[in-house]
């Protein structure tokens, strides 16, 4: 899932500046998942759904995403891609052609042949959503591969009822495996997951940047080989710009505040570190009991730390934001 263009309300009401940020964070990891794919050679890129972040998709991300595209043309490599519930088909699209090399799905599962030098080296077989909401299990619909190539199911879809998400397109990993399909691409769930790994593998490579503090961690993509018997390996490859982590810290051997924020401090930096590189929003949790309890409930006390959290930063590069502090502590 690409999302480009997702706009971050949440931040921008109070930090034009950050929201910012992260609103090109897409853009970028984006323009990472090409880089990626020119310098690993890619026989081709699958992208299920989700490439927009909304349905009336705006005019620079319908051109930055063609952009892309082409420089994947450039170097021989072809995209297959299917649209979910954020862009479907009925959303708006301006008049901007997309390259030859990409096969961009239809509301009707069709096949699609992946080519390398004039060889066909695989089948792809992809459905995108005609409309925002598909509560059909659009898997049944599939049809097993004819063609004696590897073949890849592209789909959009809730595998097994995952709470978290929309229950768009519900269905089991036992309705995809009994398709007779080797590997299923599949968009939707943001958390990176491996649903089935072998006879066939179904995979949740996730989102590509993570847009709130629910979606922590590193992001990116699956780089995917297939050996000439069909055995399936695959890595991931981080591609975020930005990484959201959540911290918790605990105030139970804590003596005062100038030791809560010496430590959430070091917190802090171990993420830092942990992001390599990345831009870091934090967002923290008090937690656990003590004596600071007291003191974390007067009032203002978390808008001050907050304050003085972030003022502590103000200059970092990359930078450093303190999303939220919130006291979840108990008394002593």
């Amino acid at each position: 899932d690409l999302h480009i263009d997702s706009p971050f309300k949440g931040l921008l009401k109070y930090e034009p500046r950050i929201a910012q940020r992260l609103k090109d964070a897409t853009f970028e990891a984006y323009t990472r998942l090409i880089d990626l794919c020119i310098s690993q050679d890619a026989a081709f890129v699958v992208i299920a759904g989700d490439v927009y972040d909304g349905a009336d998709r705006s005019v620079q991300a319908q051109m930055r995403f063609r952009d892309g595209l082409s420089r994947l043309q450039e170097h021989g490599i072809h995209a297959f891609v299917v649209h979910g519930n954020h862009d479907p088909l009925d959303g708006r699209l301006s008049r901007i052609p997309m390259p030859e090399s990409a096969h961009v799905y239809g509301p009707e599962p069709a096949w699609a042949t992946a080519e390398v030098d004039g060889t066909a080296i695989a089948q792809i077989q992809g459905v995108s959503y005609p409309t925002r909401e598909v509560h059909d299990n659009l898997a049944l619909r599939f049809t097993p591969p004819s063609q004696n190539l590897f073949s890849i199911g592209l789909l959009h879809c809730n595998v097994g009822g995952i709470t978290e998400h929309d229950n768009y397109a519900p269905c089991t990993v036992d309705e995809l495996s009994a398709t007779g399909i080797d590997y299923w691409a599949l968009g939707h769930v943001h958390t990176r997951q491996t649903m089935r790994q072998s006879d066939p593998v179904i995979a949740y490579p996730g989102n590509l940047q993570g847009r709130h503090p629910n979606e922590s961690g590193a992001k990116g993509a699956l780089v995917v080989d297939v050996d000439e018997a069909g055995r399936v390996s695959s890595r991931f490859e981080p591609l975020d710009v930005v990484r959201w982590e959540s911290l918790s810290v605990a105030i139970d051997d804590l003596s005062d505040l100038d030791a809560l924020l010496e430590t959430t401090h070091a917190g802090i930096e171990t993420e830092r570190v942990r992001a390599d590189g990345r831009d870091l929003v934090c967002r923290i949790s008090f937690t656990g009991r003590g004596l600071l309890h007291q003191d974390l409930a007067a009032e203002n006390a978390l808008e001050d730390l907050t304050s003085e959290l972030r003022a502590n930063y103000s200059s970092a590069m990359p930078f450093i934001w303190v999303e939220r502090v919130s006291d979840q502590t108990a008394p002593q």
